[in-house]
């Protein structure tokens, strides 16, 4: 019942809190307990068939049963080549028993182990678990005692069961650290209970798997008492593991290792050996190795006096020096808006799909967005506005000394600084700029200018980091606005649009009419010099023929008419008639076409000019 108890609480316990150490320290406990259950359970069988051997029952009288014929599923049972009374027995067997019930220790055992616990409430209860461990472990005390003063010849099984009665005392005086100190969060300190037991369990596991491969012994012979731990045995003071080895060596195979002159001196140069070997060891944790990714700060007596470069070093012995290793040159990334507890992400394969870090769009949220508050302006009134931005900086630690020092005295938690910090600056870089401008301005300057803030913040902290770079991979507003920004924005890109449209529709219209202007204006020129350069030329002719008149007289004039008539006849077909003929008459052209002999004649037409 009180195991039972114990596991009830302990799954009630894991349920609710399953970082509590109450879990932990009730399962190993319990299991400690359902070994030694085990092994008395084990004891009681063999007290029972003694006996049963010893003090038999007093037998019925005899009486005639007539032997009843065999059943025909006993006859069909007798045809199947398998012997289901020799499976009966080996499961019916005390090694099955002892490993089923080995494997339900380990499960409990395990089921309460842990790697990270909470601290304890300051309270009245565990100071009672306290004292009720106390009280029991005095109780289990004085049974081992008991058992370890019974003969061999009152009860044989007195000594196989006082190892796990000592075992069950050691489970509980490791428990008692795990309640007294509440804020030691050591994972070893709360699992070191279940350490034993889980040596143990493995123990009686192995055992009753063994003993299923020993000869069976003879129906009336005593059972074997397999429910007993060497490890358990162990389990005194001072411990003796060498003696341990000489009594199953002198029991098994008749060696007494006491006769032997080597042994002898083995033991007795034991401890000067053991001794020297210490010492060694202790004045070898002086030397240390530095690997090529590294670099150590030597501190002599806890006071820091030199920074070593890869390679191995030697120095005073622990605790008088020791070399604290930091990064050597190492980058890290951190995004401004990442929480410190948020899990790294895992790495993303070269064929697979992107990583969730590479989503850049809106109206996704974002895990590494960080909140921010703009200043905003509408309707000629100063308003706030909220944006998320994915900044990441690209950091390590400096390669100076006095950076080395600086990183690992100075603070405890660098991406926790850096990113305080990197916060800061990121609300006075944007508390004065609008969603408009932070939207159209260069990444790479205001990238830039953050880098610059955050890196003059961290060396006035004294920091010892250095930042490589910083890129800004998003600004935009929250995802819940996205769509309607994405509105605003499309109706902005069609105004502008519409806009820069309409000015190209004018630019080529006004274009069009100036190349029409220019053409008539050209046209008009030509035509004016045309005209001009005409009268000018019939100027200049008018005056040479003047001047002509004036020097020859009528002969030019003459010539001059002879000259346009023969342009003006020079295609027509012309017949000259002397004007002598007549002395009175003038002369006569005459322009008729007669016909040839082959055509029939014709109207006659005639013209005449003088």
């Amino acid at each position: 019942m009180l195991i039972f108890l114990m596991l009830v609480v302990a799954l009630i316990v894991s349920i609710f809190e399953p970082l509590s150490r109450w879990s932990s320290l009730l399962s190993s406990n319990g299991a400690a307990l359902i070994l030694l259950a085990v092994s008395l359970y084990n004891a009681q069988r063999i007290c029972q068939w003694r006996a049963e051997q010893f003090s038999p029952s007093l037998k019925p009288e005899e009486a005639a049963v007539e032997t009843e014929p065999p059943t025909i599923y006993q006859r069909l049972a007798a045809l199947i080549p398998i012997n289901f009374n020799r499976i009966n027995a080996v499961l019916k067997s005390d090694g099955i028993w002892l490993a089923s019930m080995a494997a339900f220790v380990l499960f409990v055992a395990l089921a309460g182990w842990g790697t990270r616990f909470l601290t304890l409430d300051e309270g009245n209860l565990r100071w009672f678990a306290v004292g009720v461990i106390a009280l029991a472990m005095f109780a289990t005390l004085v049974a081992e005692r008991h058992l370890a003063a019974i003969v061999n010849e009152a009860w044989p099984e007195a000594k196989f069961i006082a190892p796990i009665v000592r075992l069950t005392l050691a489970v509980q005086f490791l428990t008692l650290p795990g309640l007294i100190f509440p804020t030691a969060n050591l994972a070893l300190l709360v699992n070191l209970p279940a350490v034993l037991v889980v040596l143990v369990g493995i123990e009686f596991l192995l055992r009753g798997l063994f003993s299923l491969f020993t000869p069976p012994k003879d129906e009336n012979a005593e059972p074997a008492f397999l429910a007993k731990s060497q490890l358990a045995a162990q389990l005194v003071w001072p411990p003796r593991p060498l003696l341990f080895l000489q009594h199953e060596l002198h029991h098994h195979f008749g060696i007494d290792l006491r006769q032997l002159w080597a042994f002898t001196v083995l033991r007795r140069a034991f401890l000067p050996v053991l001794t020297v070997m210490l010492i060694c060891g202790w004045l070898l944790t002086g030397m240390q190795q530095v690997s090529t990714t590294q670099r150590g700060i030597y501190e002599r007596f806890g006071k820091p006096v030199a920074v070593l470069p890869s390679g191995l070093h030697y120095g005073l012995p622990w605790p008088f020096g020791q070399v604290i290793l930091i990064e050597n040159g190492q980058v890290h990334e951190l995004a401004a808006g990442e929480e410190s507890d948020t899990p790294a992400e895992p790495l993303a394969g070269a064929e697979g799909n992107a990583p969730s870090s590479a989503d850049r769009l809106w109206d996704a949220i974002h895990s590494f967005d960080k909140a921010q508050i703009i200043a905003s302006q509408s309707d000629s009134q100063q308003s706030l506005q909220i944006i998320n931005s994915d900044v990441r900086f690209m950091w390590r630690i400096g390669l100076t000394d006095n950076a080395a020092l600086a990183a690992t005295y100075h603070s405890t938690n660098l991406p926790e600084l850096i990113r305080t910090t990197a916060n800061q600056v990121l609300v006075h870089q944007f508390s004065s700029l609008t969603l408009e401008q932070l939207l159209s301005e260069q990444r790479n300057e205001l990238a830039r200018q953050i880098n610059r803030a955050v890196q003059q913040k961290l060396d006035s902290l004294n920091s010892g980091v250095e930042l490589l770079s910083t890129v800004v991979e998003a600004i935009h507003p929250p995802a819940g606005a996205a769509n309607a920004f994405h509105g605003v924005q499309a109706a902005q890109i069609s105004a502008q649009a519409l806009i820069s449209r309409e000015r190209g529709n004018a630019a080529q219209l006004a274009a069009t009419a100036q190349t029409h202007a220019t053409a008539r204006q050209n046209q008009a020129q030509m035509n004016a010099t045309d005209v001009t350069s005409k009268a000018q030329s019939t100027a200049v002719r008018f005056a040479a023929q003047k001047q002509a008149v004036a020097q020859s007289g009528q002969v030019f004039v003459d010539e001059l008419w002879f000259n346009q008539l023969h342009q003006t006849l020079s295609h027509t077909p012309l017949l000259i008639i002397d004007h002598r003929i007549g002395a009175n008459t003038p002369p006569t052209i005459d322009l008729r076409e007669f016909p040839s002999l082959n055509e029939a004649p014709a109207k006659p037409t005639q013209e005449s000019s003088r």
